[in-house]
């Protein structure tokens, strides 16, 4: 967090403010070797510049935002680029607003959510256009609308988290989907699974043509023949996990790896009212992990993304965009499988 020198917004509403001046006084250095000590600036011996920040905040000192922004040339405000309807249908969507938001906060960043479906309203295009925000985080729902490309092709600081199928030159902090999805049809194998089928996303998302062509790769490894109507295509919502379950069942699938949790707790239900068995007749499997905010029964094994860790990567490498300094443009993190009671078989051993 940069501090700049200049008077401190108040600590409370009934106290005064505390200036750098005061801390200054109290660190028993000069004004200057306060500012270079919060700013972590050179010029300052470490036990001073550890003295300072302790009087700053047993003081309460606060930056004055004004003058810090004047300082940076900053607003010290990004955005996060989200389609609306990912906040009223799927957890995932509400699970990167609250991650994101807490990753700002620790990076001492404002957050304005950018929320639109197909076209951005005026205020948000002017807004962008105005320079009242840094730069964005674009989750990779929103990939595929003419005004996030745009978005993409303007001089904007952006990075986006998931993957973009086909702008490498975009920032980008995407989870592993390939060789996850393929641990967990060797997790499904060692269940003594034969016939497992793959409900996989949307074929413009990126992550979708990823946990498909794991899928089929798994397959390969294993060194069995993919019945080719097995594969169906879904949209990562619960309702058309349901409805293409309904008509997977007819191939007699002995489980089913959906490409998502939402995708999942669909398929759950639909197997459910055929009169079938979890996980003895058809095993389930998600991806997200965000499924354990719900009360289900049989609990879904899935592969947890660590949204905390993600959204962190994805908003200090935006803030270090900003500040000018070299960041990867491609950082992968990987899920976790978190075997649970939808595809846990008597008898089978898990990898």
């Amino acid at each position: 967090m940069d501090l700049v020198s200049g008077d401190a917004a108040t600590s409370s509403a009934n106290s005064p403010a505390v200036t750098l001046d005061e801390v200054a006084r109290v660190s028993g250095v000069s004004r200057a070797a306060a500012s270079r000590a919060l700013n972590g600036r050179d010029g300052v011996r470490d036990d001073v510049r550890l003295r300072v920040r302790h009087v700053a905040e047993s003081l309460g000192y606060r930056p004055n935002r004004a003058a810090k922004n004047l300082a940076s040339g900053r607003t010290s405000v990004i955005g996060l680029v989200m389609p609306s309807d990912e906040l009223r249908v799927d957890p995932y969507g509400a699970s990167l607003v609250q991650a994101v938001a807490n990753a700002a906060e620790r990076h001492d960043e404002g957050l304005m959510l950018l929320l639109a479906q197909n076209e951005p309203s005026r205020a948000v295009a002017d807004t962008i256009r105005d320079g009242l925000i840094d730069g964005v985080v674009v989750s990779a729902i929103a990939i595929g609308a003419r005004w996030v490309e745009e978005l993409l092709d303007a001089q904007v600081p952006t990075v986006l988290i998931g993957a973009h199928p086909g702008r490498p030159d975009v920032h980008q902090v995407e989870v592993e989907s390939h060789d996850s999805i393929m641990h967990v049809v060797h997790h499904l194998a060692s269940q003594g699974c034969e016939r497992i089928a793959h409900i996989h996303g949307p074929l413009h998302r990126d992550d979708a043509r990823q946990r498909l062509d794991g899928f089929r790769a798994a397959h390969l490894q294993l060194g069995r023949d993919l019945d080719e109507s097995l594969v169906v295509e879904g949209d990562y919502t619960r309702r058309t996990g349901q409805q293409v379950t309904a008509r997977l069942l007819e191939q007699r699938p002995d489980a089913i790896v959906a490409a998502n949790d939402e995708t999942a707790i669909g398929v759950m239900q639909a197997v459910e009212r055929a009169g079938l068995s979890i996980p003895d007749d058809v095993a389930v499997t998600g991806f997200d992990g965000t499924a354990a905010v719900e009360v289900i029964e049989p609990t879904l094994t899935t592969l947890m993304q660590p949204f905390d860790e993600i959204c962190e990567l994805a908003v200090s490498s935006l803030v270090s965009i900003l500040a000018g300094n070299a960041v990867p443009l491609r950082q992968v993190v990987h899920p976790t499988l978190a075997i649970a009671a939808s595809s846990s078989r008597t008898g089978g051993t898990s990898p």
